[in-house]
Parts: structure tokens; C-alpha cells; sequence
């Protein structure tokens, strides 16, 4: 956000004390990261989030070191050397980078980490152990710089390192191999004259709760990495209803006050024996339509947003 301050005094010159009065009434200005996850996450991903950033608004991507397609995404990635690149660390989709036997409270009878229901209850009610979490997500940032990649930012998959038993660790790991930026604990959503806690699902309660716990985060957990002001949360008119996700998207734009943000979304092709099983599968095709689209491209022009990267905060 820009600041502009007038120093007054008895010699200024009239014309000076208009510009900085100008300035000062000028709109601040806004930014966005438009991040995409799950890069590697197979072949049809992969490539429609390349699609996303070269013909698209799509401006960062987060990777996941443990999938099919790590390796395909890795080989693609000189493509698009204005990508923005960062983690995209994982407790709940296929096998841990370090052996099962060192992270028994992650992982299934199979050597698989748990499903996503499952992992979110041990998360959530400390049955995971802080300590198996920051070895594998150090595992995991370590992995991907081996492929000689320095991310520019971490996040997680299905948001779990914000969850009671990963906040700390994800912060230790991040910290320890040098990574200075991450996604943001809060969610916001405009406009802010609905109910309360909005950019949440669920009763009030539910909403008040979520949203005190992530702006604890903020100031006592994640405060000394770089971070957007929040991630724009889409407004409750719009939730669960796909076909308006562009709608939703526009609204999100027109409504976007002065600050950095970042928007994540999951563009992909549907890719056979792997897209049958994907929940997201329908989501990520409109997405990618939707963000390659002139519309979304001129809404952000429209309204005065400039798209920026991590490494830009």
C-alpha cells in the first residue's frame, strides 16, 4: 500500500502541497497472486497449469515433489520461465519422501499417508506428531531442491499446515531450509458488510472460531515470513455453485480493496484412469477455461489490479 505523507511549512510551495495532496488521495494500489496448486499431480494438471500461466492470468504454482508427475513437471518447466515455483507440501496423497517406518502417525497400514477426512481429525486434535510433520516437509522442500529448484514460497495441500499439529512445524521446516515466504493464514472475502467471519463455511460459531484461529497464526506463528495481506476468499453467494465461478471470481476482483492478495485455483485437463477418481475433475476443467479467458484477463484490468508473484511481495 502506498503512504503518501505532506510535510507542511511555511516556505512550501503551493504547487508541491497540491501534488502531495494528490498523491495522498490517490488509490492505493492492489495486488494479486493468481497461484495454482498441485503441479505434478499428474500429466492433465500439470499441463493446464502451464496452459494457465502462457495464455492466462495465472501467475505462481506450488509443486508437489511425491506424485506421478513430479518428474514430467520438472522437464516442463523451462517452458515457462516466468512461472513463479513453490512447494506445495503434502500430508495426504500418495507415499512420504522419507520411509514410512520414520513417520508412523502420517501413514496408513499401506505406507500411504492417511486420506484427507482421516489426516484432518489427527491434525486438528494432536495426533500427529509435530515432529515426523517437520522431518517429511524438510524431506520434501529438500527433494525439490535436489531437482536444483529454490522455491519461492511454501503452502500445503488441502491447507493442513495451518491445522493445531502442522502450524509450528510447517514454520520450523520453512524456516530451517531458508524459504522467507508463504501463503497466508486469513481469509477475506469483500464486501465485508455481511455476517461475520464470511470467508469461512458453516454456522456462526464455526465461522467466528476459524477466523480468530488464523489470525492467531498470523501474529504468533507465521509473522516473520513475507505473506499476502490474505487469500480471497470467493463470497458466500457464489459457494457451491460451479457454474458461476467466473461470476464469483469478477466479484472478487470488483470488490478487491487496496492490498496484496493471492487467489489459488486448481486448472487441469481431465486425464484418464487418473481424473475418474478426482473430485475436483469438473472444477479444474472450467477453471481452466475460465482463467485462460478474456473476461477474467479484462476484469482484472477493469479494476485496477496488478498481478505479481511471490517473489514480489
Amino acid at each position: 500500500m502506498l503512504i503518501a505523507a505532506v510535510w507542511s511549512s511555511p516556505t512550501q510551495d503551493p504547487t508541491d502541497a497540491s501534488l502531495s495532496a494528490e498523491q495522498s488521495a490517490a488509490p492505493a494500489e492492489k495486488r494479486l497472486i493468481v497461484n495454482a496448486d498441485d503441479l505434478g499431480l499428474s500429466r492433465g494438471i500439470t499441463d493446464g497449469i502451464l496452459v494457465a500461466h502462457a495464455e492466462g492470468i495465472v501467475t505462481s504454482t506450488s509443486l508437489m515433489v511425491n506424485q506421478a508427475a513430479t518428474e514430467y513437471a520438472i522437464d516442463r518447466l523451462p517452458e515457462v520461465p516466468k512461472l513463479d515455483v513453490g512447494i506445495h507440501l503434502n500430508l495426504c496423497q500418495g507415499r512420504p519422501v522419507l520411509p514410512a517406518c520414520s513417520v508412523p502417525s502420517l501413514v496408513g497400514s499401506d505406507g500411504c499417508f492417511l486420506r484427507p477426512p482421516e489426516m484432518a481429525r489427527r491434525l486438528t486434535f494432536l495426533r500427529a506428531s509435530a515432529k515426523e510433520i517437520e522431518a517429511e516437509f524438510c524431506a520434501q522442500i529438500d527433494r525439490l531442491r535436489s531437482y536444483g529448484l529454490v522455491p519461492s514460497h511454501a503452502d500445503s495441500h488441502h491447507r493442513f499446515h495451518i491445522y493445531p499439529a502442522a502450524a509450528s512445524a510447517f514454520h520450523r521446516a520453512v524456516r530451517s531450509r531458508g524459504i522467507s515466504c508463504t501463503r497466508a493464514a486469513r481469509k477475506k472475502t469483500w464486501p465485508t458488510n455481511g455476517p461475520l467471519g464470511d470467508a469461512h463455511a458453516g454456522p456462526l460459531y464455526r465461522r467466528l472460531a476459524v477466523d480468530t484461529y488464523n489470525n492467531l497464526l498470523e501474529h504468533a506463528v507465521f509473522h516473520e515470513f513475507k505473506r499476502p495481506d490474505a487469500g480471497v476468499a470467493l463470497h458466500p453467494r457464489f459457494r457451491g455453485n460451479l457454474a458461476r465461478l467466473p461470476d464469483a471470481w469478477c466479484f472478487a476482483f470488483e470488490h478487491m480493496p487496496a492490498g496484496s492478495y493471492e487467489i489459488w485455483c486448481h486448472p487441469g485437463y481431465h486425464q484418464p484412469k487418473f481424473s475418474e477418481t478426482d473430485p475436483l475433475d469438473k472444477q479444474r476443467q472450467l477453471e481452466l477455461q475460465m482463467l485462460t479467458s478474456t473476461r477474467l484477463r479484462e476484469a482484472v484490468e477493469r479494476s485496477g489490479i496488478e498481478l505479481i508473484t511471490f517473489a514480489e511481495l
